[in-house]
């Protein structure tokens, strides 16, 4: 006859947390144990199937093992349909499908983190996202196109409602030093973006040259190439973090105007799940900026 072993959840989901981040510190806080409980449920687990999960050197987790792969594979599977059990016996179980747009910076931010944790705490919600220029999310929103999209837009523009407002800058990487006499090389998003109509425009109105250096829809990829020092960009002051530098305006750069972080509801904006969606995400952007903020003094233009 064969033994059943029979899997603890709360181990199996401590498991999945080491297994993403390779820690022991970091799955403690976030699943709300010490760092010894987190070790005991690995250990748990390792005991009842008689092998190994984690290559470890002094206390560190260096990989997983072919065993550790394996589990967390079948994990994701139990925990989802554990979640989603528990889930569909509550009479306030939430669910239906959220076509959402984001603009491009949102990847910035920890913008995946949160819907991960939505999905987590909402398991029976679909989620169809796509990122784009605010100008073109705005406009694809008011034709309906989105249940749920946020997008930037000037102060007081009044084209959806404000979850955030935030001071633009100049940022460049730390290597970046500006030629007076020559013209400002412009990393940027493409056409539509309000990040660059901004820039452009500051430019014009204080009368100083500029040429495009690279544009790029990726966030990481403008990023990249301000830290290579192939130029100066425009963000929000919360986006700009190490190795990345605030460059502070000057005679040579015109100061940059604030810039509101709107959503906009779709057709069926009396949608209960749309709504805890917009909630959820304007709540995260206002209590994620502030920590992002001033990591490193400015430098001159």
């Amino acid at each position: 006859m064969e033994v059943s072993v029979n899997f603890d959840i709360d181990c199996l989901r401590s498991f999945l947390v080491v297994a993403d981040t390779m820690s022991f510190s970091r799955p403690a806080e976030r699943v709300g144990r010490s760092q010894s409980t987190i070790s005991q449920q690995i250990a748990k687990l390792e005991a009842q199937i008689g092998r190994s999960l984690l290559a470890r050197r002094k206390g560190r987790v260096l990989e997983l093992t072919s065993e550790g792969g394996k589990l967390v594979l079948y994990a994701r599977r139990i925990l989802q349909l554990n979640d989603e059990a528990y889930a569909s016996m509550s009479d306030d179980v939430l669910t239906g499908f959220v076509r959402l747009g984001v603009p491009l910076d949102f990847f910035g931010r920890d913008f995946t983190t949160w819907l991960a944790r939505f999905k987590s705490s909402h398991p029976m919600v679909g989620l169809e996202v796509e990122a784009n220029q605010s100008e073109n999310l705005m406009k694809r929103s008011a034709r309906g196109e989105f249940d749920l999209a946020f997008f930037k837009q000037e102060t007081g523009a009044r084209n959806g409602t404000v979850a955030l407002r935030e001071q633009l800058v100049w940022a460049s990487g730390p290597n970046y030093v500006p030629d007076p006499q020559d013209s400002v090389p412009l990393i940027l998003f493409p056409e539509g973006c309000a990040y660059r109509r901004c820039a452009v425009v500051a430019l014009k109105d204080h009368k100083r040259p500029w040429r495009l250096s690279f544009v790029s829809p990726s966030f990481e990829l403008l990023r990249s190439a301000a830290v290579e020092g192939m130029g100066i960009t425009v963000l929000a002051r919360a986006l700009v973090v190490p190795p990345l530098r605030i460059v502070k305006h000057g005679q040579r750069l015109p100061q940059l105007p604030t810039i509101e972080l709107v959503y906009s509801q779709g057709r069926r904006n009396n949608s209960r799940v749309v709504s805890e969606l917009a909630n959820y995400l304007a709540d995260s952007l206002t209590g994620a900026a502030p920590a992002r903020r001033d990591f490193n003094p400015p430098s001159s233009a």
